[in-house]
């Protein structure tokens, strides 16, 4: 069974079912779903800015918030050693970012994430999902 470790980015875009969001809907087959456990705080900021400047109206944010909680992701939670981990990555890229790159290493398994960003800092380790 593959492990995935989710970003929000990823979690985000599945919500929106845009082009992104299909192309992470397709490796979730025979896939375990992890995420660390502020995920949900941070694809909350995201739909929320997205309510706040237009794209998506209120009812829309009810809808994804719903599937959100729903999602059989299992989030687990920020310990030392992950913090410890993820610290060592501060050169390259933000610390939230680090928190998802550290339990995909932790895990031994695959980031699954849609920010091209960051995808570029820790090719050997992300899905590469640009190609879709």
């Amino acid at each position: 069974m593959t492990t995935l470790v989710l970003d929000a980015s990823a979690v985000v875009d599945l919500l929106l079912r845009n082009r992104n969001g299909k192309a992470v809907q397709s490796h979730f087959d025979g896939a375990e779903l992890h995420s660390v456990a502020h995920l949900d705080a941070e694809v909350f900021s995201a739909l929320a800015r997205l309510h706040r400047d237009g794209t998506l109206a209120a009812a829309a944010v009810d809808v994804r918030l719903r599937l959100l909680a729903r999602m059989n992701v299992l989030r687990l939670p920020i310990t030392g050693a992950l913090l410890q981990e993820a610290w060592t990555l501060r050169h390259n890229i933000t610390a939230r970012d680090a928190l998802y790159v550290a339990l995909a290493r932790r895990l031994r398994g695959r980031l699954l994430t849609t920010d091209q960003r960051l995808a570029r800092a820790v090719p050997g380790l992300c899905v590469d999902l640009a190609a879709m």
